[in-house]
């Protein structure tokens, strides 16, 4: 496993050139098109599709199509955000398939959001064990089937505040798995097939000039949520999260972001529903699920600045750790991200960039080409 690690770092840099490559090309091909999204931005509805591409380390290279029609409710005022329904599908060389429907509703002006999404994937992952002392050497892979189902009823109590409902489901089955490896007994919570459904409440105050690039603002929600037999999970656990953002505004475009992240688990989850360290949006650098563990604390900081045109810069630093007990967090031991990335305004009106992101962690580092922020 130490020579595929090797091997993997060695590609960083070609994986890095063939990003900057598909990024020239996502450029020029764009440019083109300027005068035909300004005459088409008065529409109230109408239906978009793009090519997918992507670069992960959970994924690698991954290819697709995606679409989105978008609307507004009759009698709605032109000034309310619009709904959509996206649908995605994707392969990714990993051998990987996902299907994603997304709605995204408003109702009375906005009064009322119906947010979710249904999903379907078949994904080869990495499982290193549970806990912050796992070691690169447990690293196995094990191929699963997952279905996914989750959905929030959100009502405007205030402008800028949200409170409602939220339900998930997800049907998890591990196919195949590293003979020898820790999965293999079968005995972890979620090594075989499973179910969890739960029930819970979110809320969420958003000050936001920017769901894509903010500038200034705060976005911050706060979610619990019950998974019980009672409601046809195989698991009785509760998980809360704790989301909290705040964007600052400095001089000539540059902008200091910050997020802290938490989430605390009680009970017995499986595997899949632990809190995950790492991915293309926490602490940058490690696979997501590097760590793993009921409870979960990150620390983020971005600054971002515009370079030339529409290119820009950003540096980043994470600070976090998983532990199996709240007690158990060590600040003095807890784990590092920083890196840098490069962004491209695809889309100067709702300021949506592409990101080509470079993320360093203890011992591992991770590349990230896809759309829009990390937080």
């Amino acid at each position: 496993m130490y020579i595929l690690k090797k091997r993997k770092s060695k590609i960083i840099l070609k994986n890095l050139l063939f990003s900057f490559f598909i990024l020239w090309i996502l450029v020029h091909g764009i440019s083109g098109k300027e005068k035909d999204k300004d005459k088409a931005k008065q529409k109230t509805s109408g239906l978009l599709w793009l090519p997918v591409i992507y670069y992960t380390p959970e994924t690698e290279w991954a290819f697709g199509v995606g679409g989105m029609f978008y609307f507004r409710a009759s009698g709605a005022r032109l000034s309310t955000r619009p709904s959509n329904i996206g649908v995605f599908l994707v392969y990714t060389l990993k051998k990987q398939f996902m299907i994603d429907i997304a709605p995204d509703l408003y109702f009375k002006n906005e009064e009322y959001r119906l947010e979710g999404n249904i999903s379907f994937m078949k994904f080869v992952d990495k499982f290193y064990g549970v806990g912050k002392d796992t070691s690169i050497d447990d690293e196995e892979e094990y191929t699963s089937r997952t279905s996914r189902f989750r959905i929030h009823l959100l009502k405007r109590i205030h402008p800028k505040l949200n409170f409602g409902v939220r339900y998930y489901f997800q049907h998890d089955k591990i196919v195949e798995v590293e003979k020898d490896g820790q999965l293999a007994g079968r005995e972890i919570l979620g090594s075989t097939e499973g179910t969890v459904s739960g029930l819970g409440l979110v809320m969420n105050w958003d000050t936001r000039d920017n769901i894509f690039c903010c500038s200034s603002g705060n976005y911050h929600q706060l979610s619990a949520t019950l998974y019980r037999k009672t409601l046809g999970s195989d698991y009785n656990f509760t998980s809360y999260k704790l989301d909290l953002r705040k964007y600052v505004s400095l001089f000539s475009s540059h902008v200091l972001a910050f997020q802290g992240l938490v989430n605390f688990i009680s009970g017995h989850p499986p595997l899949q529903m632990l809190a995950l360290f790492g991915g293309e949006s926490t602490m940058r650098g490690y696979y997501l699920g590097r760590y793993r563990d009921k409870n979960m604390i990150a620390f983020q900081m971005e600054y971002r600045m515009p370079l030339w045109k529409r290119i820009g810069l950003v540096g980043f630093i994470g600070y976090g750790d998983v532990a199996a007990k709240v007690s158990q967090f060590d600040l003095n031991n807890f784990k590092h991200s920083v890196g840098f990335g490069i962004r491209y305004m695809l889309n100067p009106e709702e300021k949506l960039n592409i990101r080509l992101d470079i993320g360093f962690g203890k011992g591992t580092t991770g590349v990230y080409f896809t759309a829009s922020e990390a937080f």
